[in-house]
C-alpha cells in the first residue's frame, strides 16, 4: 500500500490533497483547485495519513477524522470518536471522555458499522460534547 497524505494548512484554513512529501526541502507538494502543482512549508501544516480503511459508504478515514461507530451482539454500543495515531497504530478516542474505546481502528472497522462524519480541522464542531 503506498501510504496517503492530506494537509491542513494554518495559514489558509483549508485541507489539501498531498501529491509528494519533500523532507529534505521542508515541503509537501500538493495541487490547488486548477491543478497546478503548489508547495507549502511543512511548518504551515498539520500534515495526516490515511489509515488504509473506508467507512461503509466507501469514503476514506485519516487521521484527525471523527467518526460514528456501532457495535451490535448481544447488546448494542455505540459512540463518536476520533481517529489517532499513537504507539504505531491508529485507534479511537472517545470525543466525550477522550478515553480509547477501541484500541485499533482495525478491529472496529472489522466488527462496527462506521460513518465518518468530518474531520477535527474542517469541522471542529464535532469535538463538541453533546448535553
Amino acid at each position: 500500500m503506498i501510504p496517503e497524505f492530506r494537509a491542513w494548512s494554518r495559514l489558509a484554513s483549508r485541507m489539501y490533497v498531498v501529491n509528494g512529501l519533500y523532507f529534505d526541502r521542508g515541503m509537501v507538494q500538493y495541487a490547488n483547485n486548477d491543478n497546478a502543482i503548489r508547495f507549502i512549508k511543512l511548518e504551515n501544516i498539520i500534515l495526516m495519513q490515511s489509515t488504509g480503511f473506508t467507512d461503509d459508504l466507501g469514503e476514506a478515514i485519516f487521521e484527525g477524522d471523527v467518526i460514528l461507530w456501532t457495535y451490535w451482539d448481544e447488546f448494542e454500543d455505540s459512540g463518536r470518536a476520533k481517529v489517532i495515531f499513537d504507539k504505531g497504530m491508529f485507534k479511537l478516542l472517545d470525543i466525550c471522555t477522550e478515553k480509547e474505546v477501541w484500541n485499533n481502528l482495525s478491529d472496529c472497522i472489522e466488527n462496527c458499522n462506521v460513518y465518518l462524519q468530518g474531520n477535527i480541522y474542517e469541522n471542529p464542531e464535532l469535538l463538541e460534547v453533546e448535553i
